[in-house]
């Protein structure tokens, strides 16, 4: 009979090595697979605007949020409507926005993590569309559901 030759390294142990390698690399690959849900999810959020009014012409708001979680970008969800931002930090951007402003979808915001709690607007201004200003009170911004 002869021996069986079977490829190891210098203490005899190649072929465990090698399972135990496999073995490692699967279960990371698993775990890193398994955990790409739970990372934070870029993307965009609307949000509506509640008036009293039927008659906007421009509202001046204030959205915020909780870091790490970053204000990217703020876009006119309404039709025929402008907005306008300064970006003060990664987490508040202040802006205004312009038009024919209705109630329902009124800014779309991009944000780094759609997932995270803690995105919030404000209304801190408020006129008409022949411009004259009028109280905020009844005004609200509000991520869509």
């Amino acid at each position: 009979m002869r021996p069986r030759v079977t490829r190891n390294d210098a203490d005899g142990h190649g072929r465990a090595r090698m399972r135990s390698g496999v073995a490692t690399g699967l279960i990371v690959v698993a775990l890193a697979a398994g955990s790409c849900d739970s990372g934070p999810s870029a993307g965009d959020l609307v949000f509506n605007l509640t008036t009293p009014n039927q008659d906007d012409g421009a509202i001046q708001f204030r959205l915020t949020s909780v870091a790490p979680a970053a204000i990217v970008d703020v876009a006119a969800e309404c039709q025929g409507c402008q907005v306008f931002t300064q970006a003060v930090s990664d987490t508040e951007v202040r802006g205004v926005l312009l038009g024919t402003v209705v109630p329902g979808a009124a800014l779309r915001v991009t944000v780094s993590d759609r997932k995270a709690a803690g995105y919030a607007a404000t209304v801190a201004a408020v006129s008409n569309r022949q411009y004259g200003l009028r109280s905020a009170v009844g005004y609200t911004l509000a991520p869509a559901p």
